[in-house]
């Protein structure tokens, strides 16, 4: 599904008739603050309701504007507690948080009325749901921050952070406009992460496969422990440190950025590296070919005889095991020990 698909539903699921939800509880007090709508609401309404999961079930909750913040813990229910905050009362009116249950699934959505425009309202969700249960959660504008779930996970935000800590089967993690943040998390298949105008931060994340992106941020893949992985980045930084598997592939490309790799010096790997206008150096001794003309590299910069643009290394390292795939056009290309990497993070 592309992300133009991915938005559209994502605003069709929420832009529905106005429904109030039987056997919530509702409370509205006047909220302090100025005139303006920007971060000045001046009315906030409060919604809270619980409902049983069994085991094996899963949590949906879309959201137009406002932020959503779900939590794994015990028991066999979803709480979730809601606070609308709007320019009126009529805007709060508007608006209704919209609660649908069957045997093994929780929606949650945020209500927009479809006849009217310009509704002065949004909607922060604090949601805790079992632990082992799945979690979808999408939200239009607003950061989405998932902690401590087992069950599957995917999160997706137009326009906010996506942040994910403590995830034992994430799926996704993207956002259009926004920072997306992954740390302690694992798949036992592809985890898709990526963001348009963001950076992307990983750390401790295990899965079979890894696929990340961004168009102008950085891409920083901190302990990532996987097969496969692809980065790609128009205008930012790619930094990959772990372990690379024997008979792993690793390809990471951006047009205007740097790429580093931290390697391990007890993994051999091969090396296939080019950049245009930039330079390419390796702090590991490769056995390889600059421009044509081989050589033995012992960490010298990576230019063959004569220098010039267009440079390209391709070399192995060890029983050259994994498969590193290296390119950038403007930005320069490094292979570096992991011992360094420890040292930059102090």
């Amino acid at each position: 599904m592309t992300s133009t698909h991915r938005i559209a539903g994502i605003v069709a699921l929420a832009v529905l008739l106005v429904s109030a939800p039987a056997g919530a509880s509702w409370s509205a007090t006047p909220a302090a603050g100025g005139t303006g709508w920007d971060g000045d609401q001046q009315q906030t309404e409060k919604f809270s309701k619980t409902v049983p999961l069994p085991k094996g079930g899963s949590l949906d909750l879309a959201n137009i504007s406002g932020n959503i913040v779900i939590t794994g813990g015990p028991g066999d229910q979803v709480v979730i507690e809601a606070v609308k905050r709007g320019r009126t009362a009529e805007d709060l009116k508007a608006v209704s948080v919209e609660v649908t249950t069957t045997a093994t699934r929780v929606e949650v959505r945020a209500q927009y009325p479809r006849e009217r425009r310009n509704v002065n309202a949004s909607v922060d969700f604090t949601v805790t749901v079992p632990r082992a249960a799945g979690v979808v959660a999408h939200s239009v504008s607003g950061d989405i921050t998932l902690v401590t779930i087992d069950g599957s996970a995917a999160i997706e935000s137009v326009s906010g952070d996506v942040k994910v800590s403590g995830a034992a089967l994430l799926e996704s993690a993207r956002t259009v406009s926004g920072n997306v943040t992954v740390e302690s998390a694992a798949s036992d298949g592809e985890i898709s992460l990526g963001s348009v105008s963001g950076d992307v931060a990983l750390k401790d994340v295990k899965a079979r496969s890894l696929d990340a992106n961004s168009v102008s941020g950085n891409l920083d893949l901190a302990g990532v422990t996987c097969g496969r992985a692809r980065a790609k980045s128009v205008s930012g930084d790619i930094v990959f440190s772990g372990p690379l598997a024997k008979g792993g592939r690793y390809a990471f490309q951006s047009h205007s950025g740097d790429i580093t790799v931290y390697a391990d010096e007890s993994a051999g790997f091969e090396v296939n590296a080019n950049t245009f206008s930039g330079d390419i150096s390796s702090d590991l001794p490769l056995v390889s070919t600059f421009g044509g003309e081989g050589e033995r590299d012992r960490g010298q910069r990576g230019r063959g005889p004569g220098g010039g643009p267009g440079q390209r290394v391709r070399g192995t390292f060890g029983d050259g095991g994994a498969f590193l795939e290296l390119s950038t056009f403007s930005g320069d290309v490094r292979i570096a020990k992991k011992t360094a990497a420890k040292a930059v993070k102090k």
